[in-house]
């Protein structure tokens, strides 16, 4: 006698997250081969068999609808921002590396911003295959695109939870991360940093001096790109922000430069560091940026600006103490 027996695939059968929309589902084929046998037939050693075809449609249990990103505090930092959607009828969590969950009611569509360091995607492993087993340029590409999706998923580690079926999942965005997306996702190959008495500036880091006291500039390039860079000027221009929209440069009075406000790093060759020191002094108090512009006539006037993005320097100029008995 055959006895029946109930399976449970789950309401609905849902997987990670490929795509944009619900053409992004795929579907699964398989056949289901039972024996079965009873009574006198049994004992003979007969048996009797059934086919059965089956066809699951996988659909994602998120959708990512819309991809962009936002410039962050640090320069070697940015907020990816991931919109996402609930097709589900339940409600779902979805959480990621060093953020918070979000919480998506039933058919609801919410804004996730996750701030993560860029990504060295020069020292992605190249694909396996030589050049020459590529179809083409454009098959090779893909692979390049596929390993970077790769590093950015392990990055990102996002994952979703529908609590009321105990059920949990991986969400992918590899197939969502346009080029434009992945240009800003991605470390530039020239890295600059500016330091102001020996203290890195960036992430909002304000940097306390006394007036009158000389204060030292230091800006340094590491070039990680894959050929030589330079030489370049860069002129350095104080100013005050008013928080209104207006920016003051004109301080002639209250900051002056130790030497010239240019200052000239040399050919850098690839994987190597050059560095340029400068000094300026406060004469009044107050809350100062500097603003670092290269010289539009340099050798570096044929590279991308994205690769030329300097960290906020913010001098915050304090009173000199007054000496014991003065």
């Amino acid at each position: 006698m055959l006895q029946r027996k109930k399976w449970d695939l789950g309401w609905p059968f849902r997987t990670a997250s490929h795509g944009l929309s619900p053409e992004s589902a795929s579907t699964l084929e398989a056949v289901l081969t039972f024996k079965y046998s009873g009574g006198a037939g049994k004992v003979e050693g007969y048996y009797r068999e059934l086919s059965l075809g089956v066809h699951v449609d996988v659909e994602p249990s998120v959708f990512f609808t819309r991809v962009s990103t936002l410039p962050a505090t640090s320069t070697r930092q940015c907020h990816l921002l991931l919109d996402i959607f609930n097709p589900t009828e339940h409600e779902l969590t979805v959480s990621a590396s060093n953020n918070q969950d979000l919480v998506l009611h039933a058919s609801e569509c919410q804004r996730m911003a996750i701030q993560v360091d860029k990504f060295d995607f020069e020292n992605v492993p190249e694909p396996e295959k030589e050049p020459a087993h590529f179809a083409n340029l454009r098959h090779m590409e893909e692979e390049r695109q596929h390993a970077r999706g790769c590093q950015i998923n392990r990055k990102l580690a996002i994952c979703w939870t529908i609590p009321s079926l105990q059920r949990r999942g991986e969400a992918s965005v590899e197939g969502v991360l346009n080029q434009l997306v992945l240009e800003h996702l991605q470390l530039a190959p020239l890295q600059w940093d500016v330091l102001v008495n020996g203290a890195p500036c960036d992430c909002d880091v304000v940097v306390q001096c006394k007036v009158g006291d000389a204060v030292t500039l230091e800006v340094k390039l590491t070039n990680r790109s894959k050929s030589a860079v330079g030489p370049l000027a860069l002129t350095v221009m104080p100013y005050q922000d008013f928080q209104n929209g207006v920016q003051n440069y004109d301080l002639e009075d209250a900051v002056t430069f130790i030497g010239s406000n240019t200052f000239n790093i040399g050919s850098v060759q690839p994987k190597e560091s050059q560095e340029c020191v400068g000094a300026l002094l406060f004469l009044y108090t107050g809350d100062f940026y500097l603003n670092i512009k290269f010289q539009e006539d340099g050798a570096g006037r044929h590279l991308p600006l994205a690769w030329f993005t300097l960290p906020s320097v913010h001098i915050q100029a304090l009173d000199t103490p007054l000496q014991a008995g003065a």
